[in-house]
């Protein structure tokens, strides 16, 4: 992306006063495009997003928890090879790198953040969050729209310091928010002296999904502990899966962080995974733990 000026004199006034007949006062990004490169409204059109960069901007400047999928649409911009994209948690200064350098349109890269979130665009320039108000410069360099293609959203970022030549496609993403799934567990009570096999998982997709949709590689629970088998036809809405009762109890153990003197305790368990598509999933289901351990020592 190379930075440009406009001319001074009448052809300004001309461009100042189209703006304003558009309603477009006070627009934090130009319509117009460098040599070579599509605005974002003509990517957006190119590209099938039924989306309108001044109407439908949403303000949205952070993201409700949850498993979710960062996809790269597009990456137009010189800073391209040394830019990167972190997310963190509201209220916390620290960043989880997703990107690093230049990287491929379509990569995808997955993430489970335990409270609301931002993400922040590090180039030469500075570091640029989806929260305006963190940013050096005061200004907004994220334009978030809903995505009318899949779940969750799109987010257009602007890489120059005071917003630069403010074109906004310097990096294009899809936050892909989760699709929720119905989770049950068998047993519905775990003793956590039990020496039996398995944990069983039933979980209901959705409506316009099936079993056939999902990768079932991909499925987690609580981000650690992976299905090792799987029951299903492939039509169905329904599919069983097959965890490990002995990393289950200790799973269960680790999240009690030694609670004993109690007959049980419910306990919440996350799953996750992907759809064949890369749109991620989670369900959340719980499960009652008893035998917890004798009081004192």
């Amino acid at each position: 992306m190379k930075r440009f000026t406009f001319a001074f004199g009448l052809l300004a006034a001309l461009v100042l006063f189209e703006f304003l007949s558009l309603g477009f006062a006070g627009s934090h990004f130009a319509v117009l495009a460098d040599d070579g490169e599509p605005s974002l409204q003509e990517w957006f059109n190119q590209n099938g997003y039924a989306i309108d960069v001044v109407k439908d901007e949403t303000g949205i400047e952070t993201f409700p928890a949850g498993f979710y999928g960062i996809r790269i649409l597009a990456e137009i911009a010189a800073y391209a090879p040394v830019n990167n994209l972190s997310w963190y948690l509201a209220g916390d200064a620290q960043l989880n790198l997703i990107f690093a350098g230049e990287n491929t349109t379509g990569e995808t890269a997955y993430f489970v953040a335990n409270a609301s979130f931002g993400l922040c665009l590090g180039s030469p320039d500075g570091y640029f969050y989806t929260e305006a108000g963190r940013n050096t410069d005061g200004k907004d360099h994220a334009l978030v729209f809903v995505n009318p293609n899949a779940p969750g959203y799109i987010i257009a970022w602007e890489d120059l310091l005071n917003l630069g030549d403010a074109d906004f496609q310097d990096f294009i993403l899809a936050a892909l928010t989760p699709v929720n799934v119905g989770v049950r567990f068998c047993p519905r009570t775990l003793n956590l002296n039990s020496k039996g096999r398995w944990i069983t998982a039933i979980v209901k997709l959705p409506k316009n999904y099936v079993a056939a949709d999902v990768n079932f590689s991909s499925i987690l629970l609580n981000g650690t502990i992976q299905a090792e088998r799987w029951h299903f036809c492939k039509s169905s809405r329904l599919i069983v899966l097959k965890f490990s009762r002995a990393a289950v109890i200790e799973l269960v153990k680790e999240s009690l962080n030694g609670v004993r003197c109690k007959k049980s305790i419910e306990v919440s368990l996350t799953l996750t995974g992907k759809f064949l598509d890369g749109i991620p999933f989670q369900g959340i289901g719980k499960i009652r733990a008893i035998n917890l351990g004798r009081c004192g020592k």
